[in-house]
């Protein structure tokens, strides 16, 4: 059976089993992985899943479930055993209908034929992402390549119906020479935008320039962050404009619409479909369209992101962006600036610029306190210039006293998707004032 037709079958189950919302939701997806590690590829393999996820309401009770790669008399049989545990359950003083749908869905972009189908060498763009860092300075080579297609739809109570489908592909490349590392990727929905061969070179290059740290102080930092670390902080304050993360005190931008966040020059948007964008799609979980989001406009908090539910709670109007319990962005964008890095890196006296990070985690939610670690590539700037290369570093800061010191960003923006940003962003570098470094090794 089509997919559409698997979701048909839960809907009409949960109607029949006394539902009165139901959102069902079937997707198929096929994923490609290649891994390596040692300029030696170690992994290649492919996933095909199923999966259904149902969301339904009865006497204003509320609950979800999915099932993976079901049959028809298995669908059957946990649409009635969701029916019947959402009748165990107390009314929802959250309930909201479904949405009542008359409006069909755009079509986009970001679905490539290529992508989807096996006429691609995986094989052959990992051993050019290797090739070009060894011949950058790398003497050994790690990471992953991953194509996605996925098609998916959506069937719900409030007449919605459609269908979508996007593709990705994803490389990530770790470059060491000697103990010094590089990071470099490369991801697109479309094949004609990918480049192994740049992602290779620039891994290479950070870890050839990263070769023999000099010490460093702790202290007060004006900091640069290449595209990858500004997107791992940009994906958190997406996630933070959810009005769920709001309404429920944990969010740094709770009680903050209308009110300046950040500086003059910086603006936020989210898009459900951009081309570009890797995990957008033309409607959210309850059926209703995506669109262009302004979330934070010349640094005034213009809106919270909303389903039903928390539209409801603010009295205001769905935004696209359902998750059924909390609203989530689907593609960030960062409006450019008008300066290159090169600019930046003149305009710093003391300063340190990094080109990638991880474990972002945050201490407080409702203040955004947080901090991260720096990992491969990073150096000291003095008086306008790369003086060397540090390691072993820790920021320690809040996104509310970032976005308000943002000195400059930008005009080059690249697409960012890894393991560390879930979250596909089109980041710029930013400048930000007197951040606070710390040692993270002893």
């Amino acid at each position: 059976m089509e997919i559409i037709e698997l979701a048909d079958l839960a809907l009409k189950e949960a109607l029949k089993l006394g539902a009165t919302d139901v959102s069902s939701i079937c997707t198929k997806t096929n994923e490609n992985l290649v891994r390596f590690s040692n300029n030696s590829i170690t992994v290649s393999k492919s996933i095909k899943n199923l999966e259904l996820f149902l969301y339904l309401a009865k006497d204003k009770k509320r609950i979800m479930g999915s099932s993976s790669n079901p049959n028809i008399e298995e669908i059957k049989n946990f649409t009635s055993n969701l029916v019947k545990a959402c009748e165990e359950l107390s009314p929802s003083p959250d309930y909201t209908p479904l949405p009542r749908i008359e409006t069909r869905y755009l079509s986009h972009g970001i679905y490539d034929k290529k992508l989807a189908g096996d006429e691609i060498d995986l094989i052959e763009f990992v051993e050019g992402a290797i090739d070009a860092s060894l011949r950058a300075g790398a003497d050994r080579v790690s990471g992953s390549l991953m194509t996605l297609e996925e098609n998916l739809a959506i069937l719900t109570s409030g007449n919605a119906a459609g269908q979508d489908k996007r593709t990705k592909i994803l490389l990530n490349v770790r470059a060491f020479s000697g103990d010094a590392s590089g990071h470099g990727l490369s991801c697109s929905s479309k094949l004609k935008n990918f480049n192994p061969y740049e992602a290779g070179k620039e891994a290479g290059e950070y870890a050839k320039a990263s070769i023999n740290p000099n010490p460093w102080e702790e202290g007060v930092y004006d900091l640069i962050t290449l595209p990858t670390v500004t997107a791992d902080i940009i994906q958190h304050v997406g996630s933070f404009a959810s009005a769920f993360a709001a309404d429920s005190g944990l969010s740094f931008l709770a009680d903050k619409i209308n009110q300046k966040v950040s500086v003059n020059g910086f603006t936020l948007r989210d898009y459900g479909v951009i081309e570009g964008g890797f995990d957008g799609r033309g409607f959210d979980d309850e059926g209703f369209p995506t669109r262009e989001n302004v979330i934070i406009e010349e640094g005034v908090l213009k809106t919270y992101l909303h389903n039903s539910t928390t539209a409801k709670k603010f009295n205001t109007s769905s935004t696209g962006n359902a998750g059924i319990i909390d609203p989530h962005p689907w593609n960030l964008v960062v409006d450019p600036g008008s300066v290159s890095i090169d600019d930046m890196i003149r305009e710093v006296k003391k300063g340190v610029m990094v080109t990638n990070n991880w474990y972002t985690r945050f201490q407080n939610l409702r203040s955004g306190e947080y901090s991260t670690i720096p990992r491969d590539a990073a150096f000291l700037i003095e008086n306008g210039k790369i003086k060397h290369p540090v390691v072993g570093l820790r920021i320690s800061d809040s996104l509310p006293r970032q976005l308000a010191n943002i000195i400059a960003i930008s005009k080059e923006r690249r697409w960012i998707e890894w393991w560390e940003v879930s979250i596909p962003t089109l980041a710029p570098s930013m400048l930000i004032k007197s951040v606070m470094i710390t040692k993270a090794l002893g």
